[in-house]
């Protein structure tokens, strides 16, 4: 049984029983049921739902999944890559081979979340390999050698400001627009049972916070935990993932076990042993070290051809120097898909410049004037038109000075934020275990940036 679940909602306008219908077209608003006397509601809700909660691995997932059921089995019934083509291609014999083979190799590494994604999937009454499968992602198709449709520009950039009077890491969220208002940030103590040890990385005591996609494991976005790791994820579109490998989102939920070690960081997305099937790339920073001496660190991750490990590239950032990454390789050598992610990659990073070309981003106005530009159509940093196949579904901004995460669901130069996190967990008070020992900070005051 849960020791302790809590969940709170943040909306800037109402309340609603979830969050909105969803579609798998272009967002638009939904109209006035029949007979309301109320308005339509814009399909862009100022929606941002986290949800506490404290147990086991499959716990933790069971309650993630009944609490946000019917934002799950929606997202499920209309995200189009999964009926279109995952699921199609799991009823192959080929493609359930394939399926079998990346759960054997996620069961032997990390069977602790796959009990989490047993219980989100039983929680919300959704048969376990749906969710597997979007976890998946092209891993099947492109093995299948199947023709996949174009998804878009997909992805995400993430920005890291590194100067004297701000360190500041920046992350866009973009996905396909049946995602928008299908997100929520988990914030977790995870004390795992006996039946969720024994993987070749061994389960711990946990606590941290994360966006989470409906129906996917945290992490696979940007979070914290209680040790201080900061992170954000850019996906690399790779055109040849491997079968018999492990999804990206487990190596990614690794991290949110992490300890603030460089070296234990680089261990969990080598994977050594199995590795990743896909490609991304991981942007972080620890926050339990000296402002003067803060590093920032990305690492280009992708699959290794006839090896049992991933591919890593260490970047770092010192004090001065700022870092740009989104959904493509900057120093890694692997075949990637030329798709419309690679290219808006190419014209998010041209705004980046252009827009830097006279001034270094040295705050945190700087950085929400990058982020927040919705320049260069069709590919802007930030997509928020009720027409666009893909949109910034989130923009959030860890302040590893003031020790904030603070967010947005709309585009951050006309809108104020709507949800701030303290990165030092004064917002989740569960008694924590011998394993998690650093000292709390002092709570710091509500910080809101000047436009």
């Amino acid at each position: 049984m849960l020791t302790a679940t809590k969940a709170v909602t943040v909306f800037a306008c109402l309340t609603m029983a979830n969050c909105g219908i969803f579609h798998a077209m272009p967002v638009v608003d939904e109209q006035p049921v029949l007979g309301s006397c109320c308005p339509p509601i814009t399909r862009r809700q100022n929606s941002i739902p986290v949800h506490y909660v404290t147990g086991t691995h499959y716990e933790v997932g069971f309650s993630v999944g009944r609490t946000f059921g019917s934002i799950i089995k929606e997202y499920v019934r209309v995200y189009e890559p999964l009926q279109s083509e995952f699921l199609p291609m799991y009823a192959q014999p080929e493609g359930r081979q394939i399926y079998e083979e990346s759960l054997k190799s996620s069961q032997k590494y990390f069977p602790q979340y796959v009990n989490e994604l047993q219980g989100l999937a039983d929680g919300a009454e959704v048969p376990f390999h749906v969710l597997f499968l979007m976890a998946l992602d092209d891993t099947l198709p492109k093995n299948l050698n199947a023709s996949s449709k174009d998804k878009g520009p997909v992805g995400c950039t993430s920005l890291i400001i590194n100067q004297p009077n701000a360190q500041l890491l920046g992350h866009t969220e973009d996905a396909l627009s049946e995602t928008t208002n299908n997100y929520y940030i988990v914030a977790a103590h995870v004390l795992p049972d006996e039946t969720e040890m024994g993987g070749m990385f061994q389960a711990r005591e946990e606590k941290f916070e994360a966006l989470a996609y409906a129906g996917h494991l945290p992490g696979y976005a940007s979070g914290h935990n209680y040790y201080g790791l900061v992170f954000s994820i850019n996906t690399i579109f790779v055109s040849k993932p491997l079968r018999g490998k492990i999804p990206r989102e487990f190596i990614t939920r690794a991290l949110l076990s992490s300890r603030a070690d460089l070296g234990e960081i680089l261990d969990i997305l080598t994977n050594e042993g199995v590795g990743t099937a896909d490609g991304f790339n991981v942007n972080f920073g620890f926050l339990h070290v000296p402002k003067e001496s803060r590093v920032f660190h990305t690492v280009e991750v992708t699959p290794k051809t006839n090896s049992d490990r991933s591919e890593v590239y260490l970047s770092d950032f010192g004090m001065g120097n700022n870092s740009l990454h989104t959904n493509r390789l900057l120093h890694l050598k692997y075949p990637e898909l030329d798709e419309a992610a690679y290219g808006s990659s190419l014209s998010r990073e041209s705004r980046y410049r252009q827009i830097t070309a006279n001034k270094t981003a040295t705050n945190i106005q700087d950085m929400l004037e990058v982020l927040g530009n919705r320049e260069d159509d069709p590919w802007p940093i930030f997509s928020d038109k009720p027409d666009a196949r893909v949109s910034t579904i989130n923009l959030g901004v860890f302040d590893f000075n003031k020790k904030t995460w603070t967010m947005w669901a709309n585009d951050p130069i006309n809108n104020s934020p709507l949800l701030q996190l303290p990165l030092t967990f004064t917002d989740l008070i569960d008694p924590v275990g011998n394993d998690i020992g650093i000292n709390r900070i002092e709570v710091v005051d509500t910080f809101y940036p000047d436009k």
